[in-house]
């Protein structure tokens, strides 16, 4: 199972060497979370190396825009100093509640029952997030709390969040194996070097084919492509479902982009996974075109538009040493923001425990039991998310895979 390995490393005093181990994903989403955690002990006075398996930031594309809302905006500020969490506010897309959306029956276009009745939000609920706010600060959830959602470029997200941490960071690392010690525990890299830290965050999970794929992409759109489809739309027949929302920057009107994602069982796409996860953007648009070719007309143009170059298929106890966070213990349907938003929610939530408590058995206990708290309901959403936007039919169809 390859991993990239991020490695923190932080120097008390010349004597003292303290260092603290973060890995995360070549393929999987969820590398904001170690981003926000690097800034949020930064911000808390702790200097640090990040390590990573990519050759560089710009190596690959980042993914779809994401919707940070809830307990992830909250989680997110608390990371952040002021300065750069208001320069994040500034490269936002706008933003509008989902209930200012639609849904549509691909069939006849014809509007059906909102997916978010009561106005439900992407990512883990207000007041689900950190239970204690930054000194000073109301209480995260409580009486005074504002906490607005947010619409996010990832690249844009990625590229925010390395500001000041460019000479803490080292690419082209990938973890293999650790090793616990009497004084802490060593990360081994595959280019043969070795690190020794005391706290390990490892992504030990298995990989697991839930049998829905997703193909996300962007449409150019004119005002008359976009009028009907205003803001986060979701266009449903019996085994697809187009969710999409225009991403327009204040800042920089000339990307505007009505981005998408395209999902469904795996039955309804007709390709074996070597066949899916291999599709190129011409074929990835063809596909697109055959799935839809008896919607109605009207939706038609949003994949005769579709930028070939934008379109992918999505490829899917504590100790006082390891300790998992983010998508390693938390997994979820691609659907909604949730593992994105509930990452950010560890983030500000070790980074505090760690600065208050320290590293040990029982302070990671209390990280691992408070991160509960709000990752079961986000887990419970994002399932349910799955089987009414992707077609997932339940965990015991789903099947382990190799990456």
């Amino acid at each position: 199972l390859k991993t990239i390995c991020q490695l923190l490393l932080s120097k008390t005093n010349s004597q003292t060497r303290f260092q603290h181990v973060f890995p995360s994903y070549p393929h999987c989403w969820g590398r904001s979370g170690w981003l926000a955690l690097g800034q949020n002990l930064k911000k808390k006075g702790m200097s640090f190396t990040l390590f990573e398996s990519d050759a560089s930031p710009s190596v690959r594309a980042q993914g779809y825009r994401i919707r940070i809302a809830g307990g992830g905006a909250e989680g997110l500020r608390e990371c952040l100093d002021d300065k750069l969490f208001s320069l994040f506010e500034t490269t936002c897309a706008e933003t509008k509640p989902p209930t200012e959306g639609g849904r549509f029956n691909a069939m006849n276009a014809d509007s059906m029952e909102s997916l978010f009745p009561n106005g439900a939000t992407a990512g883990i609920a207000k007041g689900l997030g950190p239970a204690e706010g930054p000194p000073g600060k109301p209480k995260m959830g409580g009486p005074g709390v504002f906490s607005k959602p947010y619409t996010v470029d990832r690249t844009m997200l990625r590229n925010v969040l390395l500001l000041g941490q460019e000479d803490h960071v080292k690419f082209n690392k990938s973890f293999t194996h650790y090793e616990t010690t009497f004084t802490g525990v060593t990360a081994f890299l595959s280019d043969g070097t070795s690190e020794r830290g005391t706290l390990l965050l490892l992504p030990n999970i298995r990989y697991v084919d839930t049998l829905s794929r997703v193909i996300i992409g962007k449409t150019p759109f004119t005002e008359e492509l976009i009028a009907p489809l205003k803001w986060m739309t979701a266009i449903q027949d019996q085994s697809l479902t187009l969710f999409m929302e225009p991403v327009r920057f204040p800042k920089d009107t000339s990307v505007e982009t009505n981005g998408r994602v395209l999902g469904g069982n795996a039955e309804t796409f007709g390709l074996s996974d070597s066949e899916f996860h291999n599709l190129s953007g011409k074929d990835v648009a063809d596909l697109i075109l055959k799935l839809t070719s008896h919607w109605d007309p009207s939706f038609k143009a949003i994949f005769e538009l579709h930028n070939t170059a934008q379109g992918a298929p999505l490829r899917l106890s504590p100790s006082a040493n390891v300790v998992l966070m983010g998508d390693a213990i938390h997994a979820m349907m691609p659907a909604g923001g949730s593992g994105a938003n509930t990452a950010l929610g560890d983030a500000s939530l070790l980074g505090r425990i760690i600065a208050k408590k320290g590293v040990s058995e029982g302070s990671m206990t209390t990280f691992v039991d408070q991160m509960w708290e709000y990752a079961l309901p986000a887990i419970k959403g994002s399932l349910e998310a799955g089987k009414k936007l992707l077609g997932f039919k339940g965990f015991e169809s789903s099947k382990e895979v190799t990456i």
